[in-house]
């Protein structure tokens, strides 16, 4: 599976020479990585690539995709980064930004580059501190963005670390490790290149080559340069009295209506989105409070919105192993990108669930189920009303666009596994709302794309 990233980020004047006022650290790693002379990189290697926010559980890394080629071409006067990586198909892989919402994250990594973090450093006056194990560098890019460094006493870059906004975790530390310093291309570089993020792995290249000042033109098509970000759109399906599928994006939710309040299923991608979804159940279910959010499980797509929960002041009902995880989330700091909690900082309150919990007031009734044997997600959470025989799941099965389609290969077990619990629970099910996807679909579809 092939994959391409351009990010073209001019956003820093790049001084090429340092000044007689520069750290004496940092002019002696500008001359040993010839900082002052390379004003393009191609860079070949080969290794792994993480799915973040897409672990079993909230403590296992991210899962790891063989990365079989990564190119990366770099004009540091231009400051611009195209990546091409050709990866093997996984079960978890990572899904891009929007281009947006990547452009951060890109820009960071372009500095990273040992001799683009001189270039930085250099061109945005960097404060220098000595260390045991060398010298500590310190500046900030596009106004807003902290970037750390460590230079040994060999002159080399071996730590860089960052942070990029994350609507979970907040002020995310992106920290890349360099080893193996050689001469590749004429030029100091390292063979191995580690980058982590919120403390597990995301990127682990083994690198191969380095061609110095190669012609890299990198053109952003217009198309992507003038791209405006998609409107929050929240639309909405009646599947029972009182229970709505909402759609209108990539991830949707249910709202369900109880005696005196709300419950929300997923509050899905972010902020903006969580926020949208809030207003149109208040707007379908009107004059009554969300009170519980139940989250189907702890990956970062589907949690996305959790603070806008927290600040909202609903209970997050969640499987008793993210309860820790949701502690932090509702504490962590949101300095590059503030967000209501961040003014409100409302406590949160959790209720966990095991195997099984039930929300009930007394006329309606909702079943949780925790699915066994389900190799996406050890939290997952299926949500079950017994009364309308409505099941919303997460992940597990995604219908295809038209039913006589079959799901990929990749996803056959996990729709196993889904029709598997149902049949175990002996769930009465006549309507499945998925959380992803474009329709609405049943047990039967599920069990025959599962192979059952």
């Amino acid at each position: 599976m092939r994959t391409h990233a351009l990010v073209v980020c001019c956003l820093l004047t790049v001084v090429t020479v340092p000044s007689a006022q520069q750290d004496d650290a940092l002019q002696a790693a500008s001359r040993a990585l010839g900082a002052s002379t390379v004003k393009t990189l191609e860079i070949a290697g080969s290794g792994a690539q993480f799915s973040v926010g897409q672990n079993y559980t909230t403590r296992d890394p991210w899962p790891r995709v063989p990365v079989k080629s990564f190119r990366a071409a770099v004009n540091f006067d231009t400051a611009s980064l195209r990546l091409d990586l050709v990866r093997e198909m996984g079960a978890a892989m990572p899904v891009p930004a929007p281009a947006a919402a990547n452009q951060p994250e890109r820009m960071l990594m372009l500095w990273a580059i040992p001799q683009g973090f001189v270039k930085a450093a250099i061109a945005n006056h960097a404060m220098t501190r000595p260390l045991k194990d060398g010298t500590e560098v310190t500046f900030t890019v596009a106004g807003k963005y902290k970037m750390s460094g460590l230079i040994n006493p060999q002159h080399q870059v071996v730590r860089v670390a960052t942070w990029i906004d994350q609507s979970i975790v907040g002020d995310m530390l992106v920290e890349t490790v360099y080893s193996g310093y050689k001469q590749m291309g004429g030029v100091l570089f390292p063979s191995r290149m580690i980058q982590s993020q919120d403390g597990f792995p995301t990127l682990d290249i083994a690198i191969s080559g380095v061609v110095v000042n190669p012609p890299v033109q990198i053109a952003v098509p217009e198309s992507v340069r003038n791209a405006q970000p998609a409107p929050v759109t929240v639309t909405s399906q009646k599947l029972a009295d009182g229970v709505f599928h909402l759609t209108g994006g990539s991830h949707h939710s249910l709202a369900v209506e109880m005696k005196d309040h709300i419950v929300i299923v997923d509050l899905p991608n972010g902020e903006p989105r969580a926020k949208a979804v809030v207003a149109k159940a208040k707007e379908l279910i009107p004059n009554k409070p969300v009170r519980y959010v139940v989250t189907t499980h702890h990956h970062w797509d589907h949690l996305g919105g959790i603070r806008t929960a927290i600040d909202e002041g609903a209970t997050i009902v969640t499987h008793t192993s993210n309860a820790a995880f949701l502690q932090r989330a509702a504490k962590t700091p949101h300095t590059l990108n503030p967000d209501a909690l961040s003014g409100s900082r409302k406590p949160v309150k959790v209720q966990a669930v095991n195997d099984k919990m039930v929300l009930t007031d007394g006329v309606r009734t909702i079943e949780l189920h925790r699915l066994q044997g389900y190799e996406h997600a050890g939290d997952m959470l299926i949500v079950y009303l017994p009364k309308e025989k409505i099941l919303a799941e997460a992940d597990a099965f995604t219908p295809p666009a038209q039913p006589a389609q079959t799901v990929v290969a990749t996803a056959v077990p996990y729709a196993a596994a889904l029709y598997d619990n149902v049949t175990r629970l002996h769930l009465d099910v006549q309507t499945i709302a998925p959380l992803h996807g474009a329709r609405l679909t049943d047990v039967a579809e599920v069990g025959r794309n599962g192979g059952r």
